[in-house]
């Protein structure tokens, strides 16, 4: 397990991140051409980075809370940031939704290079009639900065245990009803999992199935704490 510290802060990279990386990137390592592994390190850089980066809001969060310590681990599923202290409704609200707002404010700094003449398609001269990329590591860095930090930060603010999303609405229902959480984060996740499948987007079918499951062991009380 990679261990390190950043700003303060303890860092874990549990092995099962670099199984995510490699999941994520399948499609470039399967390329036969130079550029295949080129791409495939370039968008295991922007996952780290930007799942780092998200977690990062989080533990700022909690020191504005005065929560003093905060520790961060990649993981398998994406990461996670905890520590001692106690956290109110509001506070735990706040802490929740400021890594989609790190990760959504990363996305918002990036996507103008869309329009960049980096990102354009150029017909090949030495293939008439096929477009190419003029900068294909340009175009993969960017394109997968704006759909971890804005897609990805999207999806995690639906209200489904134990996404950002979710923690925020538990934190909200804590007082009023807080059995109708995993119900809707089953009903979501299980309609999201179903459009992923639609889509012939398999992870996200199996991150939201497992999620859709995991919600369901939470509504009859055998849910065992993992993720």
């Amino acid at each position: 397990m990679l261990r390190f510290n950043l700003f303060g802060y303890p860092v874990r990279v549990h092995w099962m991140f670099w199984i995510l990386c490699i999941i994520l990137g399948m499609g470039y390592l399967q390329q036969r051409d130079r550029q295949g592994p080129i791409s495939f390190l370039i968008v295991t850089a922007v996952v780290f980075g930007s799942i780092l980066w998200h977690e990062l809001g989080h533990a700022w969060a909690r020191k504005r809370c005065g929560a003093n310590y905060s520790e961060i681990e990649l993981h398998g599923m994406g990461g996670l940031c905890g520590g001692p202290g106690y956290l109110t409704r509001k506070q735990s609200m706040f802490v929740s939704a400021m890594g989609p707002a790190a990760s959504m404010l990363l996305g918002a700094v990036i996507f103008p290079l869309k329009f960049t003449p980096g990102m354009d398609w150029v017909m090949d001269p030495t293939n008439p009639g096929f477009a190419v990329r003029q900068n294909i590591s340009f175009a993969v860095f960017v394109n997968h900065m704006i759909w971890v930090n804005i897609g990805w930060a999207l999806l995690n603010l639906l209200p489904v245990m134990p996404l950002d999303g979710g923690q925020i609405f538990n934190a909200f229902m804590a007082n009023k009803n807080p059995a109708l959480v995993p119900r809707v984060g089953m009903i979501v996740a299980g309609i999201v999992a179903i459009l992923g499948l639609l889509a012939v987007q398999l992870w996200m079918a199996f991150i939201f199935g497992f999620l859709a499951y995991q919600n369901y062991r939470r509504m009859q009380g055998t849910h065992s704490g993992f993720w």
